[in-house]
């Protein structure tokens, strides 16, 4: 009966929550889209489905744009997705009152509707992470789990976290850790289930359906890429480009500044650098032969929001985006004026970024609440962020916000719930006090 109670109490929940969603999508319909964003309606409209941002995406936009007749729907089913997945981990870390009012409260700002109605491929694997996060936290606390629940929760999340080239190495480290910590077979049996279920998907859509390699190597390159560049631009890095790239380009060609903290300036060519693939991830490993600390240094500076420490000052990643960036694409806000004004809520959200898109603040948060509460229940989140955040330190090659978002939804919608059952806790005392006032009158 109770178990009734609380899957009606949470379909209240999910209708609320997306009705928010829903508003914001219509005041800024068709939704907000990037020059990321564009290459997904090209691919919707052209049929040219590449892996650049994974197969399993390319095909999304495809299908779900109805072969690029109905681009506004696809910021739609995404932000649905993320209030979903929200929804039930919220469900799941707290009593039912708890988890109503802090993803309702989540939802409102533009962690969740912002990012949700922007045209990422980041919104579903982050929603992956969260269905699979909240499977988890059931196996985690011995709860009986359906043939339901392991469809539209472990199975569902793990296709969706194909969506992102770093879902499968994130689930991998994220099984890896949680079963050497758990030990048990259940958990194992669930974790292959899930890794199962991402990688057959990664080779159906790509190798059977595009005709392409699962990974592709240009775009995996990246952060290497982005190492050597920031290396030539140093003191120590004269010739070095010469000696393990031979022949193509030289120090001068691949330096960048830039791509020490950001976007990679080098005045080598695209074509240049597809002639380089061979040879960059030999060049990247004699690179952190000769000098470890620099490679490290340069990730620490260049992923510093991923640490839960100041490394000089408070980050400042990308973080939301809130326009229609390209208007010569035949896409435009359906009502600019209102959706001009109401845009200030996420300029508010970037404002402040350093602390609404610091991702290394709040798994922080998440491992405090989790030690000094004894909330054991954040331990599979705390691992999945902690696990999430390794692989971007690693192989991110630009930093930015909504990489991070499971940790950011994960962290904020935490500190709420626990706000909130605070709350309750003080008022709950203060009407017993003054149930009992009239007693304790002389």
């Amino acid at each position: 009966m109770n178990s009734k109670i609380t899957n009606l109490d949470f379909k209240f929940s999910f209708a609320r929550n997306s009705l928010i969603l829903f508003v914001f999508w219509i005041i800024f319909y068709p939704g907000f889209f990037s020059g990321d964003s564009f290459g997904a309606v090209d691919m919707a409209k052209t049929g040219n489905l590449t892996n650049s941002f994974t197969a399993s995406w390319a095909i999304y936009v495809r299908l779900f744009s109805l072969f690029g007749n109905a681009i506004g729907p696809l910021t739609l089913i995404g932000g649905l997705l993320l209030v979903f997945a929200t929804t039930q981990l919220a469900y799941t870390l707290f009593d039912k009152k708890t988890a109503a009012i802090s993803s309702f409260l989540i939802s409102l700002t533009p962690v969740v509707w912002g990012m949700g109605i922007t045209l990422w491929h980041d919104i579903q694997m982050t929603s992956g992470m969260l269905l699979v996060t909240t499977f988890m936290v059931k196996i985690h606390r011995q709860q009986k789990v359906t043939h339901s629940e392991i469809l539209s929760q472990l199975i569902f999340g793990s296709l969706l976290l194909s969506f992102r080239p770093n879902g499968l190495p994130t689930l991998l480290l994220f099984s890896f850790l949680f079963f050497v910590l758990i030990r048990k077979k259940i958990v194992l049996k669930f974790l292959l289930m899930a890794v199962s279920s991402t990688i057959l998907i990664t080779i159906t859509t790509s190798t059977l359906i595009l005709g392409l390699s699962p990974i592709n190597n240009y775009f995996a390159q990246e952060w290497m890429r982005n190492d050597i560049s920031c290396f030539a631009d140093s003191s120590n890095g004269e010739g070095f480009v010469e000696k393990n790239i031979p022949t193509i380009g030289n120090t001068e060609s691949w330096r960048s500044a830039t791509a020490c903290t950001f976007l990679n300036q080098a005045k080598v060519s695209y074509e240049d650098k597809v002639r380089a693939q061979k040879f960059v991830p030999g060049a990247w490993i004699s690179l952190f032969k000769q000098d470890p600390g620099f490679v490290i240094n340069t990730h620490l500076q260049r992923n510093a929001y991923l640490i839960p420490f100041p490394v000089n000052g408070l980050p400042n990643p990308p973080f939301l985006h809130s326009t229609i960036e390209y208007e010569y694409h035949g896409i435009k806000w359906a009502f600019p004026s209102i959706a001009g004004e109401v845009r200030v809520a996420v300029r508010l959200w970037n404002a402040i970024r350093g602390i609404t898109a610091w991702v290394g603040l709040w798994s922080a948060l998440i491992f405090i609440l989790l030690i000094v509460l004894r909330r054991n229940q954040l331990l599979v989140p705390f691992i999945m962020s902690i696990s999430l955040m390794g692989v971007l330190f690693i192989f991110s090659p630009i930093p930015d916000g909504r990489y991070g978002l499971f940790v950011l939804i994960v962290g904020q919608m935490t500190v709420l719930g626990v706000f909130v059952e605070w709350f309750k806790g003080n008022t709950k005392q203060v009407n017993h006090l003054n149930l009992m006032a009239p007693n304790l009158r002389p």
